[in-house]
Order: C-alpha cells, then structure tokens, then sequence
C-alpha cells in the first residue's frame, strides 16, 4: 500500500486500544505507519505483532519517558484514574489526542496544562477501512500538519473552530454508523418478516443501503432529488414513503435518538470530572 503518512515522524504512545483506537491504529499501520512508532498501554488490549504493549504508565515510563505524541483511547469515565499517572508522560512538547466522548478540550487543558496542543478528536468506526468521519478541535501550539497527515487515511477530516458543538457531532457521526447498522438490521428483519429468508434479506438490506449512500456521496444532487428519481406518484416507493413520513415520525424518531446520545455524552463528561 502506498504510504500516506510521511509527514508524520512521532511517535505515538496509545492509552488504551479499545474498538475505535484500535481501528485507528489498524488502519494507521495499514497506511504506512511503522510499528516501532507505536507503543501500547492497556491491560485489556490484544497484542499486535511488533508494537510495544505495557499494562501500565509505570511500565512504560520506566522503559521510555514523556512521549511527543498521546492519544487518550479509554473509556471517558476512566479519565480519572489514569490521569495522574500520565501527567509524567504529558510535558512542554507532547501533543495530547483525546477521543474521549464527552471529555472537554478545557477538561483536557485543566488536566494536562503543561502540553503543547490538547487535540480533541472525534472519529468513527469506518475509519478501519479509510472511510470514516473525523471532527478535530484543538488548543495550544498544534503542529496541524502533522495531525492532518494522521488523519487523513482514516477518511474525511472536519476541522472545527472549538469544540463547542462535539458532543453533538459524537452522536451524528461517531455513534452514527451504530444508528445505520441498526437500520440495516431493521430493514432486513422486516424483509424476513414479509417472506424473505433471513440470509437473503440481509444481502439485499446491506447492498441496497450500500447502493445508495454510494450514489448520495457520488452525486451533486440533494437526497429529496434522489428520493424523486425512486419514486412515482401512486406507485410502490411512494406507497412506502408514505408511511415513513407519516406526521413526520421518522425525524422525530431521530432527533430523539441523537439527543439521548448528545445527553449521554455530557453525562460521561461529568463522570470523568469526578461530578457523577
């Protein structure tokens, strides 16, 4: 594979490998990041082939020391309990990335004073295969080539001005991928439930949403254009719509799902505040 990564030269010590850091991280050594730039620590995480993995702060700093580059990949209520361990870890030339839900750039700052940049990312899981979504936030001195070039294989890159609207973009795009799943899954149980076996509905559930998220992306044209080009006037996909957009349930419905998400998102902040 061709190598993507030459303009990022540090070395990158994971805190926690969990899905989402370890979908980085795959994709990271996939795009041409060398193995002796990565190091690990995390008790839970699977080992991978030639990339140092400590249990603990304690291990990795009496082997290496303070890091240029830290990204925070635990749970948020976790915060907490590692954070004066990794103080050590942090100093005057550490970029420190966090893709904590919840978790502040000012909660980062007030934890982490002495470093260089806090970088507040949100990405999700697609980014495994170099198709996800990343919102980036910072403050301090970031060095904003270096982490676009980290970025950028993992797919589509949104810089923010703060990171005032994250806990929102957390739920649309981070936890969105788990809404279409979901989706996905609906649809092909209903196509089981009408007669369709459940192997066949699920191959024609997956493909035809794959289908058209593709067209969308591929097209200039808004979604309600393509909803018209499906659709006839008495026809079946205008029998189906309208049942979807009955008194406007179905963006109700989302709404719903995204704000219990955006919620709990601010609720783990106050959990790694200690204020839960």
């Amino acid at each position: 594979m061709t190598k993507t990564l030459g303009n990022f030269t540090g070395r990158l010590l994971l805190v926690g490998c969990g899905n989402m850091a370890g979908a980085m991280l795959d994709r990271w050594l996939g795009a041409g990041l060398e193995s002796a730039q990565v190091a690990i620590v995390d008790p839970f995480a699977a080992p991978r082939a030639s990339i140092a993995h400590f249990a603990t702060l304690a291990d990795w700093l009496a082997a290496d020391g303070a890091a240029e580059w830290v990204m925070l990949g635990m749970k948020p209520q976790q915060l907490g309990d590692v954070a004066g361990d990794l103080a050590p870890v942090v100093g005057g030339e550490t970029h420190l990335l966090s893709i904590l839900a919840g978790v502040s750039l000012a909660d980062l700052a007030a934890r982490f004073p002495e470093a260089k940049a806090q970088v507040r990312i949100l990405p999700n899981l697609a980014a495994r295969i170099g198709a996800g979504v990343s919102a980036v936030a910072s403050l301090g001195e970031a060095d904003r080539e270096a982490i676009s070039a980290l970025l950028t294989p993992l797919g589509t890159v949104v810089d923010l001005a703060d990171d005032s609207a994250m806990d929102l973009v957390t739920a649309f795009t981070g936890s969105g991928p788990a809404f279409v799943f979901r989706l996905i899954e609906a649809y092909a149980a209903a196509g089981e439930r009408l007669g369709l076996s459940a192997d066949d509905a699920l191959r024609l559930a997956t493909a035809t949403f794959g289908g058209a998220t593709a067209l969308l992306a591929g097209s200039s044209e808004k979604p309600g254009t393509l909803v018209s080009q499906v659709a006839s006037k008495g026809g079946t996909t205008q029998a189906g719509l309208d049942v979807l957009d009955a008194d406007g349930q179905l963006v109700a419905l989302m709404t719903n799902v995204l704000r219990a998400a955006r919620d709990r998102g601010r609720e783990l902040a106050d959990l790694a505040r200690g204020e839960g």
